[in-house]
């Protein structure tokens, strides 16, 4: 083996252990998007792990870049306005701007959406915490499934077989589910609001989801 092809491997590995760890972050900075209304705690947390990311895409870099802008001693005025908003586009209430559920996008009827859904759960072995009565085809559900998942392919030591097997139900979902009604959603949010915090949320969603279908093609097809 060549010094060159061993630069090459050693490189892809290192660009595959960096982007799990970052996929993760994000996943899981997207759930608590949708689970929780915004905070001076939740901003602070996103700055410190967005502070910890490189290469992980211009929505990301630049959603980074509008909360390295803000300075502590706004964000509680900030949080304020945002929570309503939050209240407004989707929060638990009927008169709610924003569907959450994928069913409604995808013009199917809820239970059996609900259903699918809870059929990859299962298959993967993920019993998720659904505090709120969230339902199972539900935006922060379905992004929570995708961050127990990525949680595994970092913990311990797997074998690569195990790793791919992760990154094949990953993919499956990613392609079945989450990339099939997300940029809807993201279209219906930016319908109702102009703030840059929802706004830039989406648009990191959309990269960020359609980034990580590429990363997780090229381990599972080649």
């Amino acid at each position: 083996m060549t010094t060159a092809t061993m630069e090459k491997i050693s490189g892809t590995t290192r660009g595959d252990e960096q982007w799990a760890h970052t996929r993760l972050s994000i996943y899981q900075m997207l759930s608590e998007f949708v689970i929780h209304k915004p905070s001076v705690h939740l901003l602070v947390r996103w700055q410190r792990i967005l502070d910890r990311i490189d290469g992980a895409g211009a929505a990301v870099e630049s959603f980074r870049d509008s909360l390295r802008g803000l300075e502590i001693s706004s964000l509680p005025a900030l949080c304020a306005i945002e929570e309503r908003e939050y209240e407004r586009l989707v929060g638990r209430r009927s008169a709610r701007c924003v569907s959450l559920r994928e069913s409604f996008y995808a013009g199917e009827e809820a239970e059996r959406m609900a259903v699918r859904v809870r059929v990859q759960y299962e298959r993967a072995g993920i019993n998720l915490n659904k505090m709120a009565g969230e339902k199972d085809d539900e935006l922060g559900v379905e992004l929570e499934f995708m961050t127990a998942l990525a949680e595994r392919m970092t913990e311990g030591v797997r074998s690569r077989e195990e790793q791919d097997e992760l990154a094949a139900l990953q993919l499956n979902f990613l392609e079945e589910h989450l990339l099939e009604w997300v940029p809807s959603f993201c279209a219906e949010v930016r319908k109702y609001t102009q703030s840059p915090l929802y706004v830039g949320l989406c648009t990191l969603m959309e990269e960020f989801i359609a980034a990580d279908r590429e990363w997780l093609s090229l381990r599972v097809r080649g």
